[in-house]
């Protein structure tokens, strides 16, 4: 029977077997999404009684003993987990599977999977990363065996995974064209008006999937913000203020990446890095998790010392987390990294920062992060449910903001640290 049904698929026309491989990586994609979204309300349940989804502030009403017992049990398990996942064989990034040289390695699903999925444990009990890599990463796993049953080509097959990752972003923060772009731009897939719609069929049928669970409400509650031409006259003083800082974080997330610690020794780092985490999360509670807690707060109004403490602390835990051996995503770090900046920013010129500034610094940090104008701005207009009176503003500073980061990565002095950056990785 089964021989039969493969010998029938194998008859259908080799573009509308393209055409099904898409869709069905869309709702597989989105159903992956769902799935994460309720892994990680019932972890962060587990661990401080609330989601992030009925509190403003997850942290709201938690003792510090309750948060410090949960950080060093993830700390202690996320250790034994990666180790174990890697004690034989090898993590797989996703520009690593879209290699073909990966072929010549044995691809474990299962283990795969297991790592996306506990990357989301990770960040539901506190770790102070991304939480966009998993889905990602998930989407992009179950388009390889979807690209072999419709039989696609070799290249259809790699241009299925990129399509994957694309639909695991859409799927969980609900950013279907943002997801086109986010493709093109950092997964350096060739542009074609053809691979553009498949790409776009992938992500919005991935958004429809996961939109019976996954709000499409904004992120972040942000006042009403009213744009004007002043604020272009800010934008190059706030690039040559946060564009260098964005560079550095940038260049050191993906040095510590491509040298995190992946033998024995991630026993002992990565517990002490959360037991580090939990003695700072005593006094500053909004370092924990995706960064969401943090831009709130920074949009709430804080005060320059703490804006600042959280600027430095979050840079910190994030890049120690990832050297000690854990797995996530810089994408929402990034974006509360920017808002934050953008506020020091303003209270250096001597005032308070509008709404529109710390968004455009987010922009900012993002497209450097990124390297991903497009995406960034797109991202941030997602997260934040601004209308597109904003996309000027936000894109004019995404891409000067990139072209700056551009700029630095000529500078003679930045060879040393660029050295070891040379092979990226996305997470």
């Amino acid at each position: 029977m089964l021989k039969e049904l493969r010998s029938i698929f194998q008859k259908i026309p080799y573009n509308l077997k393209l055409f099904l491989a898409v869709i069905l990586q869309g709702i597989v994609s989105g159903l992956s999404g769902i799935f994460l979204h309720y892994l990680l309300k019932i972890i962060e349940g587990i661990a401080f009684g609330q989601s992030e989804h009925q509190t403003v502030f997850l942290t709201d009403g938690v003792s510090s003993s309750r948060i410090g017992l949960s950080l060093i049990i993830v700390g202690v398990s996320s250790s034994l987990v990666w180790y174990f996942l890697q004690k034989k064989s090898q993590i797989f990034s996703i520009k690593a599977q879209m290699k073909d040289e990966t072929s010549r390695y044995k691809l474990h699903f299962l283990r795969q999977l297991f790592h996306s999925i506990w990357q989301i444990i990770a960040v539901g009990g506190g770790a102070p990363i991304g939480k966009e890599a998993a889905p990602r990463e998930i989407g992009t796993l179950f388009a390889g065996p979807i690209g072999k049953i419709c039989f696609l080509s070799k290249k259809d097959q790699i241009f299925l995974l990129a399509c994957g990752a694309g639909a695991g972003l859409a799927a969980v923060y609900q950013v279907p064209l943002t997801s086109v772009f986010f493709v093109f731009e950092t997964l350096g897939i060739a542009l074609s008006i053809k691979r553009v719609v498949l790409v776009g069929l992938t992500t919005y049928v991935s958004t429809y999937t996961a939109g019976w669970v996954i709000s499409d409400q904004a992120l972040y509650h942000i006042p009403a913000i009213t744009w004007s031409l002043k604020e272009i006259w800010i934008i190059p003083l706030l690039l040559l203020f946060l564009t260098p800082l964005a560079w550095l974080f940038g260049r050191l997330s993906k040095e510590v990446s491509s040298n995190r610690i992946k033998d024995k020794r991630i026993l002992l780092t990565l517990p002490t890095a959360f037991l580090f985490l939990a003695g700072l999360a005593s006094y500053f509670p909004h370092l924990l998790g995706n960064g969401r807690m943090m831009a709130q707060e920074v949009l709430n109004g804080s005060n320059g010392k703490t804006v600042f403490l959280l600027f430095i602390l979050k840079a910190l835990v994030v890049l120690i987390t990832l050297w000690a051996g854990a797995y996530g995503g810089t994408l929402t770090p990034s974006f509360a990294l920017g808002m934050a900046g953008a506020a020091l920013f303003g209270m250096i010129l001597g005032g308070d920062s509008q709404p529109s500034i710390l968004l455009m610094g987010s922009v900012c940090f993002l497209s450097v992060t990124l390297r991903a104008p497009w995406s960034a701005t797109g991202l941030v207009i997602g997260f934040t449910g601004l209308g597109l009176d904003s996309l000027p503003y936000l894109l004019v500073t995404a891409v000067l903001s990139y072209e700056f980061a551009k700029m630095l990565d000529r500078f003679p002095w930045t060879s040393i640290l660029c050295q070891k950056s040379k092979n990226k990785v996305i997470r």
